[in-house]
């Protein structure tokens, strides 16, 4: 008697885990919106893939067969082991840093509170249309920059609009003598002392788009923000090169 309770006690348990595995397998299906092979696609995963807001760019239908080549193909090379081969892995690799890079900038960037005074753009007014003596400094580094330890430098008589945005933005805040911070300038870093200014009766006057100025100031500004910002990354990590950068 104790024997047949056993094996009845056996069968249901087996009956259990038959059913609990059949309701798991029937599950996905129930909730598919497409079945390639064994690659279920649901239909949350499916309307997260075809955003109906964007429904009228793409035809649904040809949405479905570009979704299901896609897949094909990817079972395809998974089926050659493409996906385990070294390449694949560095390409998966780079992908992934130049992502997480990109969202970082462009988070980071999205965050700056940046802000154009009415005395910068008073300023960019006022330098219109005048030419602009200004001596500039080269440094090899940010630190040679900071200690004035300049490398050469050169005196120049330009249109103030003939200038670089860098060296423009540079000195609208600046009186004769003065000498604007330090800039970045491709690998070497620059100072700016504006010298000298006077009005250029030689030019027709120009148009002052004080939006147009506050727009692209304020997007040099952040660009400035955000190469401080990796400055202060570098500064403050902990760094070693142990091979030659020559080699």
């Amino acid at each position: 008697m104790r024997y047949i309770f056993y094996m009845f006690s056996i069968l249901v348990i087996l009956s259990a885990i038959f059913s609990y595995q059949l309701m798991e397998k029937r599950r996905p299906e129930q909730d598919a919106a497409i079945i390639i092979n064994n690659r279920i696609i649901t239909t949350y995963e499916f309307n997260s893939l075809y955003d109906p807001q964007h429904a009228h760019v793409r035809d649904k239908t040809d949405f479905i067969n570009s979704l299901i080549m896609k897949e094909l193909l990817i079972q395809e090379s998974q089926k050659k082991g493409i996906d385990k081969e070294e390449p694949f892995r560095r390409s998966i690799q780079n992908f992934y840093e130049q992502s997480l890079i990109k969202l970082l900038m462009d988070r980071t960037f999205s965050s700056l509170q940046i802000t154009v005074t009415d005395g910068e753009l008073k300023k960019y007014g006022e330098l219109l249309n005048r030419n602009i003596t200004i001596t500039i400094f080269n440094y090899d580094d940010e630190d040679r920059a900071k200690n004035g330890i300049f490398r050469d430098s050169e005196q120049m008589t330009v249109s103030f609009e003939d200038l670089s945005d860098d060296i423009r933005y540079s000195i609208i805040l600046l009186n004769e003598g003065e000498m604007s911070a330090p800039v970045k300038m491709e690998e070497k870093y620059i100072t700016v002392r504006l010298d000298k200014t006077e009005k250029d009766m030689s030019q027709p006057s120009s148009q002052f788009d004080r939006e147009l100025v506050r727009q692209t100031l304020t997007e040099w500004k952040k660009e400035r923000a955000i190469d401080s910002w990796i400055a202060h990354l570098r500064e403050n990590a902990s760094i070693k090169i142990l091979i030659n950068g020559n080699e």
